[in-house]
């Protein structure tokens, strides 16, 4: 992975992306500080620019009470695709969740539980809490999992991440159909669950009206896995994207074309917004398309 990072650029002022050396010309770059041509200035990105990671408070009962503003602090925070594996079913040892026996009932808007504190199968008990699992000791090395990657081979890693890529995104919206999530209609907060929790630490558009309480609503899956897109590098003996000729570029996601750059095959899904059919014209042709 290593060295397909070293393609990554990323830009400090307004967050723009870009997966290929040298980085494009284009003058997209109109943000407060930036440059009055709207030139990008470059530095070497990495993994984070490509696949942002969107975190969520980790809870132990989903049906329980929501997260409080004065335990924002002790409620662990990780990654949101992680807990809606763990809400699904994934056991992971540190991060510890109540899985129910006996059905729960909503009663006019009360849940109902005929469960007793803690599941039948839960044999600790007592030892568990619900907040704090960050003190408690790492994962064995039972639970670690190599993965048998061809680092030697660029294309061949290509290819299996692309793979895991499409399988990834494709799962997450089977859970998403299963297991709800919330956003706030204002900020990109995310909480997996059935309701967001009550923290209120939203900077979005007039947040002191509410006191910044999010406004939850369903999300999708763009909100729990935000795609970023970068400039599609079609011709790779002439890389230079420039400015005059940006209406003929088309784009990806930054992992697709990060992976495409490596040798893997880009499925129909991602054809339309590569614009293949279109042929960039030359400085001088430019003028004489119609």
């Amino acid at each position: 992975m290593g060295q397909l990072c070293k393609s990554i650029f990323c830009q400090p002022v307004c967050g723009n992306v870009h997966v290929g050396d040298p980085p494009h010309k284009i003058r997209t770059c109109n943000v407060s500080g930036s440059q009055r041509n709207k030139e990008h200035t470059w530095e070497r990105g990495v993994v984070d620019h490509v696949f942002p990671v969107v975190e969520s408070f980790h809870l132990y009962d989903r049906l329980g009470r929501a997260v409080s503003h004065n335990e924002r602090l002790q409620v662990d925070r990780i990654p949101a695709i992680v807990e809606l594996c763990i809400q699904a079913g994934v056991e992971i040892p540190e991060y510890p969740t109540r899985r129910r026996d006996v059905p729960v009932y909503r009663v006019a808007g009360r849940i109902i539980d005929f469960e007793k504190k803690f599941p039948k199968n839960d044999l600790s008990k007592g030892d568990i809490n619900s907040f704090g699992f960050w003190e408690k000791a790492k994962r064995s090395d039972k639970y670690q999992k190599s993965l048998d990657l061809p680092y030697n081979d660029l294309k061949g890693f290509a290819e299996q991440g692309m793979e895991a890529f499409e399988n990834m995104r494709s799962g997450i919206e089977r859970l998403m159909q299963k297991y709800a999530v919330q956003t706030c209609g204002y900020c990109s907060e995310v909480q997996v669950g059935p309701k967001g929790h009550r923290v209120r630490q939203c900077q979005a558009f007039k947040h002191q009206m509410r006191d910044g309480q999010h406004a939850w609503q369903e999300a999708t899956i763009d909100d729990l896995f935000p795609p970023v897109y970068v400039w599609h590098v079609s011709d790779k003996h002439n890389p230079l994207l420039i400015d005059a000729l940006k209406r003929y570029y088309g784009m990806l996601p930054a992992l697709v074309e990060l992976f495409a750059r490596a040798g893997a095959g880009i499925g129909e899904n991602y054809r339309g917004v590569m614009r293949e059919d279109v042929v960039v014209p030359t400085l001088d042709e430019e003028k004489l398309v119609v």
